[in-house]
């Protein structure tokens, strides 16, 4: 329940607001799956570079952190807007081509 005098987020002084603006809803026909990892941080590090791209990228992870000793059995998966689908791939085969983990030269 919310207080109606209270209008301001007291950890961290953002104004409250009484809804969102629908362009910031995305339904999931939005989406495409462009990717899937095995560790957050991959995930993390894929989405910074898309979004330094200017293509924004959304995390689905699936492990449960409640229990990290059950292994990573499940995917964490990286979303991107169907309109960024084509530039988001092309994006992605460039990382991996410059990265100094893959053979590939």
């Amino acid at each position: 329940m919310f207080e109606a005098s209270v209008k301001d987020c007291s950890e961290c002084g953002v104004e409250l607001v009484d809804s969102l603006p629908e362009e910031i809803f995305l339904d999931e026909e939005d989406l495409v799956l462009l990717t899937s990892c095995t560790q957050m941080y991959e995930a993390e590090i894929i989405k910074a570079n898309l979004e330094s791209a200017d293509i924004d990228a959304f995390i689905l992870s699936q492990q449960d952190r409640n229990y990290p000793f059950l292994g990573n059995a499940s995917a964490i998966k990286i979303f991107v807007k169907k309109d960024d689908e084509a530039s988001a791939l092309d994006y992605l085969k460039n990382i991996i081509k410059q990265s100094p983990l893959t053979d590939e030269d």
